[in-house]
């Protein structure tokens, strides 16, 4: 009798160790300078959503994503990923310390701040990291948000203005702008107290990026007084030029909202502004800062 021998079909081959989902996030960039653009579908799920987001923020400084929705928790959750959402100082000094997240609220009866270009708080010791705002409800007309970016600023100085900058420290304080809003809701008195509280501090003129240590301009149009080296008529004619360079609309991105948006930007390396000419149109936004660390200054070459 013969038996017929049937060879085995071979086994399938196994997939390699290493390869991975990929989870990029499709972004547009939207300037040769700053700001990228995502769509809310296209973000990965689960825990490494809020570190491919962060890299875009990182790589392009301001990241705007569409579709995003108005929902709180989803926003708390988001920014939460991002690091531990900042208390604002004047809530501790009041010790009234509410929730992080907030809302800005523009009415005809509340005109909006009309703050300038700034950066969030950077007369604090350890200014925020990063910003987080949604759109909740957005006028039919104007109320836009400007970012600028400070690291294309820097780039567009000559190296021995590179080099000048690097070598002085800029004196960050609490502004008229600000110390107006506090008294309009808080009183002289409380003012007073809270500007004593925060006396000016002192930074880098030229910040190491917290994540590339890549050199950026730190300067504040809202917060920063004068430089701390420079004679004051050399302080001021420095800061009006960086301040023309950082504000040049070439290294800007300017963002006309829809509801639910949602922005998150590089504090370390950004400016920003949103316009008032909206009002007495409502506008209304969620908003959130992240910790940050004290600024260092870059490495001189």
């Amino acid at each position: 009798m013969i038996v017929a021998m049937l060879e085995a079909p071979p086994l399938p081959a196994a997939p390699p160790a290493a390869q991975q989902e990929d989870q990029s996030i499709p972004a547009r960039r939207l300037t040769s300078a700053i700001g990228a653009l995502v769509e809310a579908e296209d973000l990965p799920a689960g825990p490494d959503r809020a570190a491919r987001l962060r890299e875009l923020v990182v790589e392009h400084h301001v990241v705007f994503v569409t579709g995003f929705g108005t929902d709180e928790a989803s926003f708390t959750e988001l920014a939460q990923s991002f690091g531990a959402p900042s208390i604002h100082p004047l809530q501790r000094f009041t010790g009234r310390e509410g929730p992080p997240v907030t809302q800005i609220i523009d009415s005809p009866d509340r005109p909006p701040a009309g703050f300038p270009w700034h950066t969030d708080l950077s007369w604090l010791e350890c200014p925020p990291r990063f910003g987080l705002l949604q759109a909740l409800e957005i006028p039919e007309v104007g109320g836009d948000t400007l970012w600028i970016s400070l690291a294309a600023a820097y780039e567009a100085l000559s190296p021995p203005l590179q080099e000048l900058c690097s070598a002085v420290t800029g004196v960050h304080g609490i502004d008229a702008t600000l110390r107006r809003t506090v008294v309009d809701h808080h009183g002289t008195d409380l003012a007073d107290r809270f500007a004593a509280a925060h006396p000016p501090v002192r930074h880098p003129l030229v910040r190491a990026h917290p994540d590339t240590s890549a050199p950026g301009l730190y300067i504040c149009p809202m917060y920063l007084e004068h430089i701390a080296e420079l004679h004051p008529d050399e302080s001021a004619m420095l800061l009006s030029h960086l301040e023309a360079v950082a504000t040049d609309p070439h290294r800007a991105v300017r963002w006309r909202w829809s509801e639910g948006d949602l922005v998150i930007w590089d504090e370390a390396c950004t400016l920003h502004r949103a316009l008032v000419d909206h009002h007495p149109s409502m506008r209304r936004m969620r908003r959130c800062t992240i910790d940050g660390d004290r600024p260092r200054a870059a490495s001189r070459t």
